[in-house]
């Protein structure tokens, strides 16, 4: 009973990128702008953006586990 797209192609550099994309520069920087698939961005409970990671990061690594731990 989903009935909002689960995927879709989005824009994350220039001027018509996603807003998500945009105001992640804005407060980050570059990093913060994926370069490839599966870019991370770990946002913390105040709504900063805390890390960003490379598509080559393991999602279970031990230092984005270890990071998602000191901030619970």
């Amino acid at each position: 009973n989903i009935n909002f797209p689960i995927s879709a192609i989005t824009d994350v550099k220039g001027e018509n990128a996603h807003e998500i994309f945009k105001w992640a520069e804005a407060n980050y920087g570059k990093s913060a702008i994926p370069k490839w698939n599966f870019h991370k961005i770990l946002i913390n409970k105040n709504g900063k953006i805390e890390e960003t990671y490379t598509s080559f990061t393991n999602p279970m690594s031990k230092k984005i586990i270890t990071k998602i731990e000191s901030l619970l």
